[in-house]
């Protein structure tokens, strides 16, 4: 705008140059003077019409930016727009392999189930324990007293059984001591898994009999069991290994290195109040083979009342050795009835 209205000025100026050396050339002074008025009268009409050119040009300068028709000549030019991409067809991309879903990480148990978990079930947990007591007694020509003590516990899981049995047997025949033994009978058995019928087992025993050769006999076995029969009311299991036995205080005290030829358990429930229970176990001295030991046992239980585990049972027990020593009898018999609570 300043450019313009500077090119206006100056054209003005030289026209009014030119009409004062014409006045000079071609008339008079009064002439001159009055042509020079009248020039002078003229530049001033002209910068009157300059002015209004101008507020008309920038009226109408207003008007075609608001009409967007130019742009603001006083705003920063836009840098020109980038062209539009070309539009070439592109052939399709591959499609993205989905994600896989990550498995939700298992919960961290606490800490002491993470201990129980690595240490395996207690040995001391999981126990099932029963007492047994059977007495009688008889007067008149002959007094006889007979008492019967037992105590059991056992522990059975998925991969073991382990058991414990002691039993004390005390009778008096006419105020006399006939009869005064402690058995005590631990056994481990690794049972067979699942799809298998071979286990493994051990067992230790301590006899301590006042009317035996011998005050007391140690021994201890082991071997391999196979179980014949398995189901809901009948379990019957097969084992045989290798041990042997040594007796203290008697006329023989020797070591006997024995071969459980044959041993059997068998265990049969007929209903939820009545099952029995039978065992065989048969030794042979390897050392020599003349000598050996047979011991046999049967019970028979009946449940009493189921919420105090309250039962009653008959029991049957042979044993035999052929060297009992001194002039002891190969066979002892014992019949017991007992009664017993579970818990």
């Amino acid at each position: 705008m300043a450019i313009r209205r500077a090119l206006l000025c100056g054209l003005l100026m030289l026209l009014s140059s030119i009409s004062f050396g014409k006045a000079d050339a071609d008339m008079g002074a009064e002439e001159a003077m009055a042509q020079y008025h009248a020039a002078q009268a003229a530049h001033v009409l002209a910068l009157e019409q300059l002015r209004i050119a101008e507020v008309n040009l920038e009226r109408a300068t207003a008007q075609a930016i608001a009409l967007g028709l130019i742009t603001d000549p006083d705003q920063p030019e836009t840098p020109p727009a980038a062209p539009p991409p070309s539009q070439d067809p592109k052939p399709d991309p591959k499609p993205e392999p989905k994600p896989q879903p990550k498995p939700e990480p298992k919960p961290v148990p606490p800490p002491e189930e993470v201990k129980k978990k690595d240490e395996g079930p207690s040995f001391w947990k999981d126990w099932k324990r029963s007492v047994r007591v059977g007495f009688n007694t008889s007067s008149g020509n002959t007094e006889n007293t007979n008492l019967n003590l037992q105590f059991h516990t056992k522990r059975r899981s998925k991969k073991y059984l382990t058991k414990l049995d002691t039993e004390y047997r005390f009778a008096t025949r006419n105020g006399v001591d006939s009869q005064n033994r402690l058995d005590i009978d631990f056994r481990h058995e690794w049972l067979a898994p699942e799809g298998s019928k071979i286990g493994w087992w051990t067992t230790a025993s301590a006899e301590f009999d006042e009317f035996q050769d011998w005050d007391y006999r140690l021994s201890a076995h082991g071997g391999i069991s196979y179980q014949f029969i398995k189901n809901d009311k009948t379990n019957f299991k097969g084992r045989t290994g290798f041990g042997g036995s040594q007796t203290f205080g008697g006329t023989q005290d020797d070591f006997r290195p024995e071969a459980l030829v044959t041993g059997l358990d068998l265990r049969h429930r007929f209903n939820e109040v009545m099952n029995v229970e039978a065992g065989m176990e048969y030794f042979v001295d390897v050392s020599e083979v003349s000598r050996d030991r047979l011991n046999n046992h049967v019970k028979w239980n009946i449940l009493l009342d189921k919420e105090s585990n309250m039962n009653l049972q008959f029991k049957l027990t042979h044993r035999y050795d052929s060297e009992p020593g001194g002039r002891k009898d190969n066979n002892d018999v014992y019949f017991d009835i007992t009664v017993g609570w579970q818990f």
